[in-house]
């Protein structure tokens, strides 16, 4: 009869170690996209952020970057143009008066700023990628905790039929001991 509980108490025994490996692997999961969500939190990976970051999200990043600084680059000379073409309608329409109030001295620096206005929407853009990112990176991580959740839920039975099982087993192999009297 004892064999019976010994062969069930080694199958629990495989299967609570299997939830503890996969709860480990989780957990790593978890503080990898930790740090991949803080790599890109502001839409900017930089070097030492892409060195210094775990093996398993290199190519998550690789992937974040090839996509992001394309799509940043063109939505902010998308608005760079539409803003300049903005401040010369402005301009025209106001004969010049616009570009006077902007800068008495040289009513044509409106122009001028094309750079960095370029600059303040590519990096608006980066944010944009970034904060879209996260929230990717949030559904994933709520994802894996449910995950983990059902684990430990799993765990804490398999562990309590596990201590049943052992005290049936002890119990069995005490009746089917020989007696001497």
């Amino acid at each position: 009869m004892y064999a019976i509980f010994t062969m069930r108490k080694l199958q629990l025994t495989q299967r609570i170690n299997q939830l503890q490996y996969r709860q480990m692997q989780l957990s790593q999961r978890l503080m990898d996209l930790a740090t991949y969500a803080g790599n890109v939190a502001d839409g900017i990976l930089t070097p030492e952020e892409f060195m210094s970051s775990p093996a398993s999200i290199f190519g998550v990043q690789t992937n974040f970057l090839n996509s992001s600084i394309p799509k940043a680059l063109f939505q902010a000379g998308t608005a760079t143009q539409m803003h300049i073409n903005n401040i010369m309608n402005m301009n025209a329409m106001s004969g010049g008066q616009y570009g006077m109030l902007v800068d008495p001295s040289n009513p044509n620096s409106i122009y001028a700023n094309q750079f960095f206005i370029f600059n303040s929407y590519f990096k608006q853009a980066l944010e944009a990628a970034g904060k879209a990112e996260a929230a990717k990176i949030k559904k994933l991580e709520t994802n894996i905790q449910m995950e983990k959740q059902q684990i430990e839920t799993q765990l804490k039975a398999a562990e309590a039929e596990l201590k049943s099982v052992e005290e049936a087993e002890t119990k069995g192999i005490e009746a089917s001991a020989p007696k001497f009297a």
